[in-house]
Order: structure tokens, then sequence, then C-alpha cells
């Protein structure tokens, strides 16, 4: 988080310091200030904040200029140029580097009694958060509203003047607008509780116009037809070849092996004497030929086919 001031004080100026954090804070300044600080040490956590803080707020006294966490703590806002803003309580002179540095004497401040350094102290934290005329605000007195609102009405930006605006909504009942950041991390938070199985109220989505989806049935019955004549022609020919199958002729069974398989198939479908020899060679069981041998051939056998 990020500060406009990061008090620092000794353990034993708690008091004063705790006034001077009050008076910032009716100012709308966003202070860092630890006001149960016990020990000396500056640890991360001082240091951290006193990084992401505009402004260190040194309060010099003669407590401070011996506390190891002040002079630590006011080390670290002067080694950013700009930063380091030095009050002092009483007229104790700090060590050296922060002796010849402005400081904003609040020496004798009370709640009753504003020293003329607190005035130039939040002028000039002003003028570095770009703030202007707080010093005219400080001076107005109780009943002094008509002028509070005029001067609310000529500094529209001023953390005074949206403070107020927003009291004055919250009176009349009227929620502010969520910011961006709100709205995207609304947004992220409704998607993981939804990954998670959680059911998210979330903003109702508008449903999508339906329309028209072709029929996957219609589209197919322009071709049944075509599967239906394909089916046909393919029965037709099964038919047609188990009926030649049946039929066949005589000179096709005495050529075919396949369905004349026999001897007595191709003698009865052939007139006497028209039969080849070398047909019913063939067809008739022969001597067991042992491959294993080597075969002596006669040549003067005579040729297949002779009479």
């Amino acid at each position: 988080m990020s500060y406009d001031v990061f008090l620092v004080s000794g353990v034993a100026d708690r008091d004063i310091a705790k006034l001077v954090v009050r008076r910032l804070r009716s100012l709308k300044f966003k202070v860092a200030f630890n006001q149960n600080q016990t020990d000396e040490t500056f640890d991360p956590k001082d240091a951290r904040d006193a990084t992401n803080s505009q402004s260190v707020l040194v309060l010099w006294s003669e407590n401070a200029v011996k506390s190891d966490w002040v002079r630590a703590a006011a080390s670290v806002g002067n080694s950013r140029p700009g930063t380091l803003v030095q009050a002092a309580i009483d007229k104790t002179i700090p060590y050296e580097p922060f002796r010849q540095e402005k400081r904003y004497s609040i020496e004798g401040m009370t709640s009753r009694k504003t020293p003329e350094g607190f005035y130039q102290l939040v002028e000039e934290l002003g003028r570095r958060e770009g703030r202007t005329n707080l010093r005219e605000w400080l001076n107005f007195g109780s009943k002094d509203d008509d002028l509070r609102a005029d001067w609310l009405a000529a500094h529209p930006n001023d953390p005074l003047a949206v403070d107020a605006r927003k009291k004055r909504e919250k009176d009349l009942g009227i929620k502010p607008a969520p910011a961006r950041e709100a709205i995207g991390a609304a947004v992220l938070a409704a998607a993981s509780l939804k990954t998670n199985g959680t059911k998210a109220n979330v903003a109702p989505v508008a449903a999508p116009v339906a329309t028209a989806q072709p029929n996957p049935l219609e589209e197919l019955g322009a071709g049944w037809g075509a599967i239906v004549a394909v089916s046909v022609a393919v029965v037709g020919m099964l038919v047609l070849a188990w009926a030649f199958r049946s039929e066949a002729s005589p000179e096709l069974a005495a050529t075919s092996h396949a369905i004349a398989n026999s001897r007595m198939a191709a003698a009865s479908s052939c007139p006497v004497g028209t039969v080849p020899r070398s047909l019913l060679t063939v067809l008739e069981a022969g001597p067991i030929i042992d491959d294993t041998q080597p075969q002596i051939i006669d040549d003067t056998s005579e040729p297949d086919g002779a009479e």
C-alpha cells in the first residue's frame, strides 16, 4: 500500500506524534504510523512503508537524535531526493546530514494551539500532492459551514471534496459506481468459483436467437432414391450370376475344368471321337512321381496327342 506520509518519531515522543497524525489524517493525508512501536529496530516492513510513501516526515527532538530507528528511517527518506521532510519538536539540532536541511518548528503544539510551523509543514506536504489552500481550510471555525462548502466547490478534486461528496451520496442512499479494477476482480472471482464447481452469482447472459437447424433426415431424403436404385441393381446382378451358373452350356461345361471335373462329364458332353486324348490323359490318375530323384527323359516316346 502507498502512503502520502511516513511519520518517524522517537518512542518517547508518541503523544505529539499522535497529535500530528490526527491533524494530517483530518486533512485526508494517508499517514503510515505505528503508534504501538516499542523497539528501536528498523525492520523490513518499516523500510517497505517508507519506500512506498511520497514523503518521510521526521519529528526531531532530544529523544529522536538518540534513536537508531529514527536515524535509519530518516536516512531512507534522505536517500530519495525530494522525499525527506523535517519538523522540530524542540530546539535540538540533528546530526549530519540532516543538520543543514530545513526544519518546520512545531514546538508547543497542542490540540488547541497550532504553531505557524505546522501550517507551513501542511502547505509543503500539500504541494507535493498537488493540493493548494490547505492553510485556509485549517483556519475555518466550527460555524464556517458556508465557507467550507465554497472551498469544496472551488477544489472538487481535493481529497477533502471527494470525501465530502462520498458522504453526501451515502446519506442520499446513492451507491457509488464500482471501479473498473473491482469489476475485473469480480469477473475473475466468478470464473474461479465456476471452475471449482461452485455456482457463482453472475449477471445473466442473454440467450442467443434460435436459428433453424437443417434436419439430417431431410438432407438424406434426396439420396434415398439413388441408394435404392443401386441396391436393386446389385441384387439383379447377383440373380443373373446365379442363373448363368445354374444353366451353363455344354460347350462351357466341357472346356471348364472347374465345372467338368471328371472324364465322364467331358465324354457325355462331346460326341464320340471328339474328345482330345490329352484331356482324357489329364483326367486319368497317373503314377506317383518322386521328384527328389533325377528324371530320365525318353526322347523316343510319342508326343502327347498322337493317335
